[in-house]
């Protein structure tokens, strides 16, 4: 799919084309936990990032993922939210957000803790569902 990352390239997947090094996409998840702020200098609304964590989602929505390693979230603008931690197996907190990319990056952004993980790995299958929820309660139980 290289073809489709030329700055000419009329494709606009979702994703495709966002880069970011380790580094920076921690940064943007420190951001979004830290209510908007880096350095003291605010960024990101909280009230904007509240919006994008809280669910959208109706009741009928929700059931299409009561059989995936996402139950127990919803989902925000751009994000799954935590709803029910018994339901998702979660030590995390409830409102905690992020999202997983198609190769198995994945991020975790828990405001209410101030803390952000950022896991990534390059696999197809991507293993999500073993991995994501093993980095969660790992990165959780240090807290």
């Amino acid at each position: 799919m290289d073809e489709y990352h030329r700055p000419d390239a009329i494709y606009e997947g979702g994703g495709v084309g966002l880069y970011f090094t380790v580094k920076e996409y921690l940064t943007f998840s420190q951001i979004r936990s830290n209510g908007g702020m880096v350095d003291n200098v605010r960024l990101l609304g909280r009230k904007t990032i509240d919006l994008m964590r809280t669910n959208h989602l109706n009741a009928a929505q929700l059931s299409d993922f009561t059989n995936s390693y996402q139950t127990g979230y919803g989902y925000g603008l751009g994000v799954c939210t935590l709803m029910d931690q018994a339901a998702g197996h979660a030590n995390s907190s409830i409102g905690e957000f992020g999202w997983s990319g198609a190769a198995g990056t994945w991020v975790s952004i828990d405001p209410s803790e101030h803390f952000s993980v950022v896991y990534m790995h390059q696999l197809d299958p991507n293993m999500g569902e073993y991995h994501h929820l093993r980095v969660r309660a790992a990165a959780y139980i240090c807290l």
